[in-house]
């Protein structure tokens, strides 16, 4: 297989954890190359990957009308950008082999991809034979060495030899492993240890994993285009001491593993943090989150929230971050403050963010191809906040803005706030109702305000919803937010905004402009909306905290 692998390689080969006994393929790639993407059997990941929603949406005959049923011949010259030629339709057989395990590991660095991955010795060899062909048509040919490491034999290819760009890569095959490198020793080192411990195959479903080395990323990308872009500029800040403040030094790495069931997808999202007490990460509460015991929430819910933060907090640590990477501008912000309370008659801090709670709640209801949604705020002092509130804006100096922002109306003994926008379609409103701040769609806050009076008051009829049993089923107690949307429910709105005008006009446009093989989709051809949503089912997330940071999980039912 020869090295110059091209960016579609990328797309098409993604990773995953190792197994317990025997030599894992993923312990093989080099320290240098920690970003990893694996996929445990890619004939089985395909394979479950149409059985999911989008795939079976994807196989459908209406849908492939919809977007104009494109052939082979489109899809490679997509995937090439252009017409394929002799080396693409070579990469295209040899990734064919490339049926089972594969791991590919890259060195940021140097651009350069290790790939381990399942391969049979017949598959290897004629793998070799397209490369000896190949080598006799292109423009720039490649030459071969070839050699022996403790019987194995080891194929090095060089493109641009003799030339300041020339550039070498090793491989070789041992037992049922093709590795491939950029350092013959690296190679040699794989072949010690495949010669001494037996493979350990994946078992079970297939998974795919992806790892990324955020603190690398971090430092040697973030922070050094920010050392550099401040180069000759006045010291305002230290970004190193502005990261460190902000906690985003303490993030180690993210990896996600997906595996594809029979009947669902699931998704582990980790994010490894040495600090979660600073910083950004100050505005989350990592107590467990409860269903809410509230009567408001109707039983025709197409999604709902549930999950805690500390404003308040976070607020407090503002002033921390500022002090200690940016203190010639905390005195601006201390001054912005004073010219904030004095004009609104209260202290932000004090009147209304301590009395925020850190629980909320949000839930959706589809109708009529429109989604009405509400966010509860839970509130500590719900009468302190509300005198907080109307004292700021009833405040003289703010009496212009608020006139010009806000619509005030009385609503059953409750006051409606509704900010002015241009979004006809998409009003916002808050209120304050019994121990919550509510925020969201005005009629669906005068819904939450109506059940206050409502015969069923006191009813929890929400919870027999099967939407809320999945999620007592899916989610552990010691989650600190998770949620549940039907996406059968949602499917009206969201194919509702894409045939927007303004929508299907920019589709257009952007299509054009990007001189894309495949055809515009035929909007009169768009299958309908309980068609689409047949293909589709609930889907489930939960987040909490553990010893090495934050994970959370996201279900995909079927």
């Amino acid at each position: 297989m020869p090295n110059c692998l091209k960016p579609v390689t990328l797309s098409l080969l993604i990773a995953l954890p190792l197994a317990s006994f025997g030599l894992g393929r993923i312990e093989l790639p080099p320290p240098e190359a920690p970003t990893s993407i694996r996929i445990s059997n890619t004939a089985d990941f395909w394979a479950k990957l149409k059985k999911s929603s989008i795939g079976q949406v994807w196989a459908d005959p209406l849908f492939q009308d919809f977007i104009g049923n494109p052939d082979e011949d489109i899809w490679k010259e997509l995937l090439f950008d252009g017409e394929t030629d002799a080396e693409d339709e070579v990469l295209l057989e040899q990734l064919k082999m490339l049926n089972g395990e594969v791991v590919m590991a890259f060195d940021l660095d140097n651009d350069n991809p290790y790939i381990v991955a399942a391969m049979s010795a017949a598959d290897f060899h004629r793998s070799l034979d397209l490369d000896e062909k190949l080598s006799g048509v292109l423009e720039d040919p490649f030459e071969t060495i070839k050699s022996t490491f403790q019987d194995v034999e080891i194929i090095q290819h060089i493109d641009s030899p003799g030339t300041p760009d020339e550039e070498s890569s090793w491989q070789a095959h041992v037992g049922t492993t093709f590795v491939l490198g950029y350092t013959k020793e690296w190679v040699e080192q794989c072949i010690v240890r495949l010669k001494k411990e037996s493979i350990k195959e994946p078992q079970g479903n297939p998974v795919l994993n992806l790892n990324l080395p955020l603190a690398q990323f971090i430092r040697t990308n973030l922070l050094e285009d920010m050392k550099q872009g401040a180069a000759g500029q006045p010291a305002m800040y230290d970004p190193e001491v502005l990261f460190e403040a902000l906690g985003l030094l303490g993030i180690d790495k993210f990896s996600t593993r997906i595996e594809l069931k029979d009947n669902e997808m699931v998704a582990d999202n980790n994010l490894q943090v040495s600090d979660l007490s600073k910083g950004i990460f100050t505005i989350l509460d990592f107590e467990p989150a409860e269903l809410p015991t509230v009567s408001f929430i109707p039983e025709n819910i197409s999604s709902l929230e549930v999950g805690r933060f500390n404003l308040l907090r976070f607020w407090q640590e503002i002033p921390n971050v500022l002090a200690t990477a940016m203190p010639a501008v905390k005195p601006q912000f201390d001054m912005i403050m004073a010219m904030v309370q004095q004009q609104a008659g209260i202290d932000l801090e004090q009147d209304l963010l301590a009395n925020l709670g850190t629980k909320y709640l949000s839930f959706s209801v589809a109708e009529a191809a429109r989604q009405i949604s509400v966010i509860a705020v839970d509130l500590k002092d719900s009468m302190a906040f509300k005198a907080g509130l109307e004292t700021a804006l009833a405040a003289p100096a703010l009496q212009p803005q608020v006139a010009q922002s806000l619509e005030i109306e009385p609503f059953l003994d409750h006051t409606l706030y509704t900010v002015n926008n241009n979004d006809p379609e998409n009003p916002i409103a808050f209120a304050v109702y019994a121990d919550y701040l509510l925020y969201g769609h005005p009629e669906g806050l005068r819904q939450v305000i109506r059940s206050e009076d409502s015969p069923a008051s006191g009813g929890k009829s929400f919870e027999q919803t099967e939407l809320v049993k999945g999620l007592r089923k899916e989610v552990p107690p010691r989650a600190f937010g998770y949620s549940a949307i039907d996406w059968k429910k949602n499917l009206d709105v969201i194919i509702r905004e894409l045939n927007k005008p303004e929508y299907t006009g920019l589709i257009m446009q952007n299509w054009a402009k990007s001189g894309s093989a495949l055809p515009p989709p035929d909007l009169n051809k768009l299958p309908d909306t309980d068609h689409i949503a047949s293909f589709f089912n609930v889907s489930y997330q939960y987040a909490e905290a553990d010893a090495r940071g934050l994970h959370q999980r996201i279900i995909l039912k079927y």
